[in-house]
């Protein structure tokens, strides 16, 4: 009988823990982590530390290889201008459909990084922003078009917004110098579980070089960064906190668990 009842205890001592174990596990999926308000923490900082501490570093993007540009020719020679918008019966231009389903008109970067025009041939566009392409094509057409005058456009192109942000999707840079807060508000800022102080940035460069950034969006330091400014085709992901990932391990056992725990309490039920 002694022995039994020492059966009996040892049993329910570990029913015990096993429903113990079990509570945690479905009371975990009940975890909220905070919410983190990233453009609060930036508003609080920079009333120390002072906006003018962090001079914005924005740089042009760099035209890359197949890339589309847009280019324009004016000036008083019409023939001549017509010529080169490839009125003249050479027509270079080319059309690109958008995720948005509107063309936008251009020339594309061949593989090499030229861009083709009438009468003055093959011109290297890769590695150069638009105004530095804007000065070569105005040095090379002067001395066949009067007064002349040239329009460099990149169409808007989007970056990439994955992970926890509340719409993850490809964003159009509507304008230049839009900075990475000013992006995240486009998708509804981030989820409640994105860990802002591990951001990544991807971002291929011109010369074909990868490069992955790491940005703290809650140490105004990364003002100053050179990704604060996205460039045309950049990733940036989002990661999420540790509390979401508990919440997940929780939310895929919980089933489980409850069943398991139906039955502990029944079994330790009937040992009493």
């Amino acid at each position: 009988m002694h022995s039994m009842i020492q059966i009996k205890h040892r049993s329910f001592s570990t029913l015990t823990f096993v429903l113990l174990v079990l509570v945690l596990i479905v009371s975990s999926t009940s975890c909220k982590a905070p919410n983190l308000n990233i453009l609060g923490s930036y508003m609080d900082s920079t009333k120390t530390v002072g906006l003018s501490n962090y001079p914005f570093p924005y740089e042009e993007p760099q035209i890359k290889r197949y890339d589309i540009v847009r280019v324009k020719f004016a000036g008083s020679s019409v023939d001549v201008m017509e010529l080169l918008n490839g009125n003249g019966g050479i027509q270079l231009e080319t059309v690109k459909k958008t995720s948005e389903g509107a063309d936008q008109i251009g020339q594309q970067v061949d593989k090499d990084g030229f861009l083709i025009f009438p009468l003055i041939g093959k011109v290297k566009a890769e590695g150069l922003t638009k105004d530095q392409l804007r000065q070569e094509l105005l040095t090379l057409v002067s001395p066949i078009l009067k007064e002349p005058y040239v329009f460099v456009d990149l169409p808007s192109r989007g970056i990439s917004l994955m992970g926890e942000v509340a719409k993850p999707s490809s964003v159009t840079l509507v304008r230049e110098r839009m900075n990475l807060l000013e992006v995240l508000a486009q998708v509804g800022s981030v989820t409640e579980y994105a860990d802002v102080e591990n951001v990544k940035v991807y971002r291929e460069n011109f010369d074909g070089t990868r490069v992955l950034a790491h940005l703290n969006l809650k140490d105004s330091s990364f003002l100053n960064s050179p990704y604060f400014y996205p460039k045309p085709d950049d990733v940036v992901y989002v990661p999420a906190i540790k509390q979401k990932l508990v919440k997940n391990f929780g939310q895929m056992y919980a089933p489980i668990a409850t069943i398991v725990l139906a039955l502990t309490t029944l079994i330790v039920t009937l040992l009493r």
